[in-house]
């Protein structure tokens, strides 16, 4: 019989024991995980089609107790095998996700024993062709982690009919979608694939941080932790079969989790505000691209145009008029081209000047607002004496800036204003969320947001939480915007410099 040793150390409860069979044999530096339910009738093909295959890995078989006896028939064929077989025995079906952490936590925690410098996982059904290892960890050798993929060229399903690759194509794109609106960067397209290799440094990495949900879900929260981790997954097509015995163990809770599962990854990962200074686009030189380029950045920069033209300019006006009060001067940075001063201007009367960075803009202002003036300047040092107007606003302008920015912005709106100071900043709302991706993703207007992008209540308040202001949400807008109402002299008093 194989030479057999049973781990020691704790173990966790819901784990029986693990055995190594074949201790004799070298480790290889090659580990495979298999998590098992139900799988006797594949288990033992799936252990010889690895033992055959180039290269050789050891093998860590998962097991929930399976009534049909998968455990035993790994225990009964590992004598035949030519590399180590882990047999890990759970007390109970806890689920793929479980099954997964308390196998890569059991590998992480033998390194000194077995020194396993890259880790597989993939299932025993044969829908994962043993085949595709060698090009996955050639890539997972280079990126830390590699994925199986159907859904980049030379990936395939060719087993499953239509009704299944559409639900398939269907929910992946969903995914994406969502992830996206958090992650503009994230690249991954297969975010259901199970068939992913490690290198051991990613996964210990990854595994600092925690891991949601269970079957697809499970699968889509390990590829987005490592992207933030610093190791975003190399897809790397397959061709997926249909599974040559057995059941599926997809069910309607699976689903429905892993239907949430991107928004709490997005809530709980996206980027906190003023930690990623440096990293987006806030220059003259690209916000002139965007008010003059013909490609996909200019015409985004037209349709907020022209929304600003057609309604918006109008409503955000009224809105300056409503929550500054009674005013004889106004004050807008980044007035942009100017269709929301215009229109204060002529609904009130009074004074309204407007202060922007970029020429281009600052050229098309002039010429819409021709009874304002539209000077050309840095928010950030405004050529004004202090206390220069009653009312200073902006309209989306807060969230082109890193935390630090932020303040200093604030600190000099307080300076040149008497009164009041508005905030005009984008809402969480669902739609909105929506628009920013297709934004983004669509029409190519990335890298300009510094900030968290979207503001609520409760983010401001996080964000300055001795800071007094009196908050509007704007259901005119659509839901899409928010109002946040300051005194100059509490900008001074609480906000940091």
């Amino acid at each position: 019989m194989a030479d057999m040793i049973r781990s020691s150390g704790s173990l966790h409860p819901r784990i029986r024991s693990v055995e190594t069979m074949n201790s004799h044999i070298q480790p290889s530096s090659i580990l495979v995980i298999i998590p098992t339910y139900n799988e006797k009738e594949c288990i033992g093909k799936m252990l010889h089609a690895l033992n055959n295959n180039t290269p050789s890995p050891d093998i860590l078989v998962v097991d929930d107790g399976s009534p049909d006896g998968t455990a035993d028939e790994v225990f009964r064929i590992s004598r035949m095998s030519s590399r180590r077989v882990h047999l890990m025995r759970r007390g109970g079906k806890f689920g793929l996700g479980v099954a997964y952490l308390d196998a890569h936590q059991w590998v992480l925690d033998h390194v000194s024993e077995f020194s396993y410098q890259y880790i597989i996982q993939m299932d025993a059904d044969f829908s994962h062709n043993p085949e595709s290892i060698s090009a996955l960890l050639a890539e997972a050798e280079v990126h830390g982690v590699s994925v199986g993929s159907r859904y980049v060229p030379g990936g395939s399903a060719p087993d499953w009919g239509m009704q299944r690759l559409f639900l398939s194509f269907a929910a992946n794109t969903y995914l994406g979608s969502v992830l996206r609106l958090f992650f503009p960067k994230y690249p991954i397209h297969d975010h259901t694939s199970g068939f992913i290799a490690w290198r051991r440094d990613a996964l210990e990495s990854v595994l600092q941080h925690p891991i949601f949900g269970d079957g697809y879900s499970f699968l889509t929260s390990l590829k987005l932790v490592a992207h933030e981790a610093g190791f975003t997954p190399k897809e790397v097509p397959i061709t997926l079969r249909d599974r040559r015995v057995g059941v599926s163990k997809l069910n309607r809770h699976i689903m429905f989790e892993a239907f949430k599962t991107p928004w709490k990854l997005g809530k709980t990962f996206r980027k906190k505000s003023g930690t990623q200074k440096g990293d987006h686009d806030n220059s003259v030189e690209m916000w002139n691209r965007y008010y003059t380029s013909s490609d996909e950045t200019g015409k985004f920069a037209k349709l907020v145009h022209w929304a600003r033209e057609n309604y918006f300019g109008d409503l955000f006006a009224r809105r300056v008029i409503q929550l500054g009060g009674s005013s004889t001067s106004y004050l807008e940075l980044g007035v942009g081209t100017g269709q929301t001063l215009v229109r204060l201007q002529q609904q009130t009367g009074v004074r309204c000047v407007g202060i922007e960075k970029t020429p281009s803009a600052h050229e098309l202002g002039k010429t819409l607002a021709k009874d304002c003036e539209m000077i050309l300047g840095d928010g950030m040092n405004m050529p004004f004496q202090d206390a220069s107007f009653d009312t200073v606003y902006s309209l989306g302008l807060l969230e082109h800036f890193c935390f630090d920015e932020q303040n200093r912005l604030l600190h000099e709106q307080a300076r040149v204003a008497r009164n009041v100071v508005l905030i005009e900043v984008p809402t969480r709302s669902p739609h909105m969320r929506m628009i920013l991706w297709l934004s983004r993703t669509i029409l190519g207007k990335k890298g300009v947001w510094a900030d968290e992008e979207l503001f609520s209540k409760k983010h401001f308040m996080k964000k300055y939480p001795n800071l007094p202001f009196t908050y509007y949400f704007d259901w005119a807008s659509g839901c899409m915007t928010c109002w946040f109402v300051l005194k100059p002299d509490d900008i001074r008093a609480y906000v940091p410099r």
